[in-house]
Formats: structure tokens, sequence, C-alpha cells
């Protein structure tokens, strides 16, 4: 049985700044919080970013933006990021007006003060835990196999585990060159830390890359139950420890 991961419920992290003298001050805070942010200096970086990760909070320097209406756009249509939290570093009056009629839910004013940034940070963490509690993903390493048809997928390994779906990293398929969003599919997997085998039906609704993101639409009753339970598990253990630190580092 391959075991779920013991690290603490990750904080998926995007810094879009080239300032130095700010990068090393949120660098610190982060690094408290145990959080290893991807950083980018450019919009053209950010958006790369948008599309090939998943991250729970953005925090960006309205000035570093090329074309706030164009950023803005393709954050929402990101499928894993469209519901994110949005810090934005601002300057003056007009960079707030601006961030806020753009729905950026938090504000850093430069020139920041640690504190600033922390009391920041911890309200926007603290608004993904709240996110979390009903859209947790718990990191997993699950070999599995999925059947779309006569067709079957002997080396999928399953990434992530939610209420509604999982991540899974694509294998090498016979017949075929990737999954493709919109195939329907029968899934089978252990359970881990239980001797619980499901086999949920499910739809794919993203592919990047050798990832996907699989929706499930059916699984039995007695499967749903034990796969609700160990998931709570997983939430109820990954919030006390964040909770934890966020408390021990921002009080």
């Amino acid at each position: 049985m391959i075991e779920t991961p013991k690290a603490a419920l990750a904080m998926q992290t995007l810094l879009l700044c080239s300032d130095v003298q700010f990068l090393g001050t949120t660098r610190g805070v982060l690094r408290e919080l145990q959080v290893t942010p991807r950083v980018v200096s450019s919009c053209y970086g950010a958006l790369e970013s948008i599309h090939a990760h998943e991250f729970d909070v953005i925090v960006l320097d309205w000035r570093e933006i090329d074309s706030v209406a164009e950023f803005l756009c393709s954050l929402r249509r990101s499928i894993v990021n469209r519901d994110c939290v949005l810090v934005a570093i601002v300057r003056d009056l007009l960079d707030l007006r601006q961030a806020f009629t753009a729905g950026v839910h938090l504000l850093i004013h430069k020139p920041p003060s640690t504190l600033q940034i922390e009391r920041c940070l911890r309200a926007a963490y603290s608004a993904t835990v709240t996110r979390r509690r009903r859209h947790h993903r718990e990191a997993v390493e699950i070999a599995a196999t999925a059947r779309i048809g006569d067709r079957t997928f002997a080396e999928l390994t399953v990434s992530n585990l939610s209420s509604a779906g999982c991540g899974v990293q694509c294998p090498r398929i016979k017949g075929a060159a990737s999954l493709s969003a919109g195939d329907e599919l029968e899934l089978q997997f252990a359970l881990p830390e239980t001797e619980t085998i499901l086999h949920p039906s499910g739809r794919v609704i993203w592919v990047g890359g050798r990832s996907a993101g699989i929706r499930f639409t059916s699984m039995s009753d007695p499967e749903r139950m034990a796969f609700d339970g160990w998931l709570t598990e997983c939430v109820e253990r990954s919030l006390a420890q964040l909770c934890e630190r966020l408390q021990t580092v921002c009080a």
C-alpha cells in the first residue's frame, strides 16, 4: 500500500514581483509559514505559471502587470486558479482603486512593513483555509487503473484527491496519445491507509501536459461513505497543522 505523504497542508503561492527588498521581506515571512512561493518577475511569467500550475494565493505587484484586463481574464478562465485568493501590491490611491475594481481580495501597500505583510498573508491563508474546508485536496501518490471503453491505462497515478474528483499523472496510453477533456472513464484504486478499494466513474475536465483533472460522476454509497470519512480525517489533520503555524507566526 502506498502511504499518504505526511507533510502539512501545502499553500501553493505565486509571487509576481521584481522588487528585491520586498521579495526578501516576503520570503522571510513565508519561510516562517513553511510556504515556498513560485517567484516570477514578469507578467508573461505569471501567465505561464497560471496556465501550468494550481495556486491557492497569488500575490502580484500591480505595476508589473502589462495589461490588467488581459491578465485577469486569463486568471478567471483558468479552471484551477479562478477561485484563488488574489493579493495586490499597490503604491498609491490609483493602484488601490484599480485593484479593488478588478476584484482583488487583499492589498499590501508599498513600502510595506514586515507586520503588514504578515497580517495580509495571514488573512489570505485564513481565507484559503475556509475554502479548503469545502474543497480540500489531499496530496497522494496512488497506483491506479482507468478504463475508457476498451482502453486500459496501466500506469495511471492519482496525485491528489478531493470530494469532487482527483488529479492524475497521465500514463502511457495504449492506442491513444493522451487523455482528452470530456473523456468518460472508470477508475480503480486503493484508499490510502485503509483496506477500501474505490471504483468511481468520472469525467476528464482539464488536461495540461502529463497531468489531468477528473471530476467524479458516480460512486457506490458504501465507497462514498468510506471516502468521505477518510477525507474528513485528512482535512482535520491538515487544518490543525496549518492553523497552528498561522497562530504561532502571525499572532
